[in-house]
């Protein structure tokens, strides 16, 4: 690489909102002073409804400053000669500004540059078009898609944002990288290829696998169907068509396909850099780089996780009517990926254990299938039926997913008393969000430092940032072998392994079977090995739960050494720049 530093350009649906694990990406990204050392500009690309009737000067959220807005005849930066042209071929709206970064764990700060698109009136002569190529060139049908939101939405984007790009880049930032974060970038990345080899290099960032996901999460034999198959696959020198029919019906697998398409390849996770080899044949000799995703690397001593720890506890005995000796939490999204049902079958066999040496437990499962509830409402739902331990069906408590969650949840205390499951379905964790029996100083970041144990059971989970949070906090975290994260662990660990992180092994069979008979998989089926893997999980849990402080010491101390080498600076120093180096120079990455 030369001695310049780079622009990037990252595709993506949470330029302006953290929504999930790509925010928590770019924000890592961002704000770390070994990417910043490597990358001079940064500017996030995605669509935007600027005919909304929102603050114009909220568009790039509260911590955007809007420089230019065709919507709102805003132009600070003498921008309008670069963009009216565009606007006016495309029919789009362009807001443009720049965004400020945050790293709440670590103290850091950074800058980006963020570049949306109208596209709700977009030409359809030129869409039409651009389809028309991608079908000639890649054979990508998109009249099959066109029902599609996502696909349509950033099909209209990909131009637009080409030349919009464009018009931001001087001679001597190019080439720049253009990384599209999933399917979103696909169709920008693609008109690059067509158009801009001399401009562009293009990056598929796979935060999963698209394909893969779906399979995994529509099937009832979920991941122990899909990952035997991918095995047996791989040996057998089969693909994912091969063994699962034509795919063409999925729109996010048509834009995935083509992938190989791009310069370079990151996958977040050991099992997703396998999924996408196994996505067709052309992937076979495409280098896919592994590059994990950093973890949270908060400093915690004792005394603070004992203070936060005490708080829970009062919690705990206000909605329990007693301090429990084991604090557990799964943070999550209630999405069948992330294996929910799985952390009450360890809890059950938990249940007799603890029993045996008089011990009780609590699992907090923080979860919202119905966004953020107002305080007024909380503090009503507190009064009225002691929420969040009870529960009523309909808006303002239970709605969605939470419905059949619960549903669980009060079925499994009505059976069990040494440990019992309290669903919290809320987003954050503070008094006017959980309400008045909250200690009032608790904060999330309490909750995290505070429990024994996280859980984070997963079917499909390309990396797993969420799981390994109180990692440093000394909590034992629960994984399995599918989550992206138990490779980073295993990277750093070494082969002694850590107390730290349990990871169970959900697709072990009992007895060996072809790809047929896994695709032929029931739920019964599944269910009887995940009840004897949870068996076995159980009584390890069991034996790495923290008894007394000096436990929880002796965990602490091991999980800051480890976070200690799972930053974001470490991940982008051996997985990101040799990236960047190998596709920038000159040729590489030609088809």
């Amino acid at each position: 690489m030369s001695d310049r530093r780079l622009t990037i350009a990252h595709v993506t649906h949470e330029a302006v909102d953290h929504l999930g694990g790509i925010g928590t990406v770019l924000e890592g990204l961002i704000t770390s002073p070994v990417y910043q050392q490597q990358v001079r500009r940064s500017i996030l690309v995605g669509p935007t409804n600027a005919r909304w009737g929102s603050d114009p000067e909220l568009r790039l959220g509260s911590e955007g400053r809007v420089l230019y807005s065709s919507a709102d005849s805003i132009d600070r930066g003498g921008l309008a000669y670069r963009f009216r042209p565009i606007e006016w071929a495309f029919g789009i709206d362009v807001v443009y500004g720049t965004r400020q970064f945050h790293s709440r764990h670590e103290g850091r700060s950074g800058e980006a540059e963020v570049l949306l698109i109208d596209v709700m009136r977009m030409s359809p002569p030129r869409l039409a078009v651009f389809k028309h190529r991608l079908w000639q060139a890649f054979g990508i049908d998109s009249t099959r898609y066109e029902g599609s939101w996502d696909y349509e939405e950033y099909m209209r984007l990909a131009e637009p944002a080409f030349y919009a790009l464009l018009a931001l880049l001087a001679d001597h930032e190019k080439p720049c990288v253009l990384i599209s974060h999933e399917f979103m970038g696909m169709p920008t990345a693609l008109q690059a290829t067509l158009e801009g080899r001399e401009h562009f290099r293009t990056v598929f960032h796979a935060h999963e696998c698209a394909t893969a996901r779906r399979l995994v999460e529509d099937h009832a034999g979920h991941d122990v169907m899909f990952y035997n198959v991918l095995r047996q696959a791989a040996a057998q020198d089969l693909y994912v068509e091969d063994v699962f029919g034509t795919l063409d019906s999925i729109p996010r697998h048509a834009l995935v396909n083509k992938a190989y398409l791009c310069d370079g390849i990151i996958a977040v996770g050991d099992k997703t850099r396998d999924e996408m080899a196994f996505l067709s044949r052309d992937f076979h000799n495409k280098p896919i780089d592994l590059v994990y995703n950093g973890v949270p690397a908060m400093k915690v001593d004792l005394q603070e996780k004992l203070r936060s720890r005490r708080m829970l506890l009062e919690y705990s005995k206000a909605l329990l009517g007693h301090e429990p000796d084991v604090l557990m939490t799964h943070v999550t999204r209630p999405v069948i990926s992330k294996g929910l049902w799985r952390d009450l079958k360890v809890c059950h066999n938990l249940d007799g254990l603890l029993g045996k040496d008089g011990k009780t437990a609590v699992l907090y499962i923080l979860t919202s299938g119905g966004g953020v509830r107002r305080m007024e409402e909380v503090m009503e739902m507190e009064r009225s039926y002691g929420w969040p331990r009870n529960h009523r069906y309909g808006f303002p408590d239970l709605v969605g997913p939470e419905v059949d969650l619960f549903r669980d949840v009060d079925a499994f205390n009505k059976h069990h008393h040494q440990v019992q499951v309290v669903l919290v379905n809320q987003f954050g964790w503070s008094r006017e969000r959980i309400g008045r029996h909250l200690p009032e100083a608790m904060t999330v970041a309490d909750l995290r430092r505070a429990t024994d144990v996280e859980f984070g059971m997963a079917v499909y989970e390309p990396f797993g940032i969420s799981p390994l949070e109180p990692l440093g906090s000394g909590a034992v975290c629960v994984i399995t072998n599918v989550c992206g994260c138990e490779g980073f662990v295993n990277h750093v660990a070494g082969p002694k392994g850590t107390p730290n992180v349990l990871s169970a092994d959900f697709t072990q069979l009992s007895k060996p079977r072809t790809i047929d008979q896994l695709k032929a998989m029931t739920r019964t089926e599944r269910d009887a090995l995940e009840t004897e893997v949870a068996t076995d999980l159980a009584k390890r849990l069991m034996a790495a739960i923290p008894r007394d402080d000096k436990n929880r010491e002796t965990l602490l101390n091991a999980g800051q050494a480890l976070v200690a080498r799972m930053g974001w600076d470490q991940v982008i120093e051996e997985g990101f720049v040799p990236l960047l180096q190998r596709v920038i120079q000159p040729g590489q990455g030609e088809k």
